[in-house]
């Protein structure tokens, strides 16, 4: 073993190694972010729950990776990307086997939250890890391949989900993390190369400030379409929210070593790429939510058959964000991100103009023209916001760019339930009217996106 790891180690082609096993981990995260979503009716069945309370298996996992992948980042870059990154391995591995076994809703809500812990920290290094070891004429490329893999991941969750819960046992879903969490474990500790961090004093005030402050926001986000937008609980949690972002902003300011760098915000690309971020997740997992409900309630198909129809997304995805990342190397992201969010769009019109009774093949050619925008837009976008910081701020940077991954996936949920559901009130259940609402709003979102990632540089 000690031979291989020298070997390997010591190659020339190890940077290509080391993405293969960072990859292992990027897929994974994203997707058991999304792989619940068909369950959790059969989920609620089992433990005679409502859908809405079965939801929290979903959210809990989202809110902890959301508010705590910043941390993770900034801890990245003070002990080393490698160190956190194998822990996450292991909490994620543990978490999953607690969330198999649960014997109630409440036990799996809990283990699926320290799981989305274990997403945060590999979500927070990966990026960080190939930001370093590529050079910057293959780090489009590199990160290319590696956000393919997060799309794969958030578009493959819905069909692996759909098939496990359509044709085996519910806690498949969780199960089938455990061998990949092991293998990924042993490969990046044989593989990666050790790193030494950036030593510094922990800022744990500004860490625990910003992290409640993003968890209220977030929170109430993910269920204002629930409780109502004027409900209590909501503006409380804004208000929460809008009270804890001065006071973590003059924490941050105060500091000699802060958690969240606000000197990257001053470079107005990676401001504007972060932004963008945020708005293509945002719709991206808008129509990742939508596609299966309408599938399932007004078209009649089950589960897998639901999530299949999400396979044009992550195979385009698999085929193009790759050489999109090339590309971005030798072309300006302005360019390439603007087509890839204006093709997403075009895609969404298609969407939209959808007769009340689509055929499959029709749904399929739209998220075609989708899932093309969607491997074109993202890959230059994150190459941009990682190249744009120094070398001892990747790791934040790196947790950065998954916060607002995670932020534009519950903003989607938030916005595609709130808009869906408050239509269907008016339309019935088996109308095509509340997800052309939906896809409408997204066409919106992409349109701003477009301008956004043009107007960047």
């Amino acid at each position: 073993m000690p031979a291989l790891t020298q070997r390997l180690r010591g190659s020339e082609r190890y940077r290509w190694y080391a993405l293969s096993t960072v990859m292992l981990g990027t897929v994974m995260a994203p997707l058991d972010g999304s792989i619940a979503n068909v369950a959790l009716a059969t989920i609620a069945h089992v433990f005679s729950t409502s859908v809405d309370n079965a939801e929290w298996i979903l959210l809990a996992y989202l809110l902890t990776t959301a508010t705590t992948v910043a941390l993770f980042g900034r801890l990245g870059d003070m002990l080393g990307q490698k160190r956190i990154y194998l822990a996450g391995f292991g909490v994620f591995g543990l978490s999953s086997i607690a969330c198999a076994l649960a014997p109630s809703l409440a036990v799996l809500v809990a283990a699926r939250a320290v799981q989305g812990v274990g997403s945060a920290m590999l979500m927070a290094c990966a990026p960080a890890i190939i930001t370093n070891i590529f050079p910057a004429s293959e780090r489009g490329r590199a990160i290319g391949m590696n956000g393919a893999a997060v799309a794969a991941g958030l578009t493959a969750g819905p069909i692996l989900g759909g098939f496990i819960v359509t044709y085996a046992d519910w806690r498949w879903i969780f199960l089938i993390n455990v061998p990949i969490s092991i293998v990924a474990l042993v490969a990046a500790a044989i593989v990666l190369r050790p790193e030494r961090g950036s030593p510094a004093t922990f800022d744990a005030l500004g860490a625990t400030v910003g992290g409640a402050g993003l968890f209220a926001l977030t929170l109430a986000l993910s269920r204002a379409h629930v409780w109502g937008w004027g409900s209590p609980a909501t503006l409380v949690l804004l208000l929460a929210f809008a009270i804890a972002v001065p006071i973590f902003l003059r924490i941050e300011r105060s500091v000699a070593t802060p958690m969240l760098d606000l000197v990257l915000f001053k470079n107005h690309v990676f401001t504007f790429s972060v932004v963008a971020s945020t708005l293509y997740f945002t719709a991206l997992f808008s129509i990742i939510f939508t596609i299966p409900v309408v599938a399932q309630v007004v078209l009649g198909r089950n589960g897998f058959q639901a999530g299949l129809l999400l396979l044009p997304i992550a195979a385009l995805n698999v085929v193009l964000a790759p050489v999109a990342g090339a590309l971005s190397d030798r072309v300006p992201a302005r360019y390439v991100s603007t087509v890839g969010s204006s093709v997403f769009a075009l895609g969404t019109v298609l969407l939209i103009l959808l007769p009340q009774h689509p055929a499959g093949w029709m749904i399929a050619g739209a998220l075609f023209v989708c899932g093309a925008g969607t491997a074109v837009f993202s890959q230059p976008n994150n190459s941009t916001i990682m190249g744009n910081v120094p070398p001892d701020r990747r790791g934040i940077a790196a947790g950065i760019l998954a916060t607002s991954r995670t932020t534009g996936q519950l903003l989607g949920v938030a916005v595609a339930g709130a808009i869906y559901f408050f239509v269907e009130r008016h339309t019935g259940p088996h109308s095509l009217l509340p997800a052309r609402a939906v896809f409408g709003s997204v066409t919106l979102i992409l349109l701003a996106t477009s301008a956004i990632s043009f107007l960047r540089d």
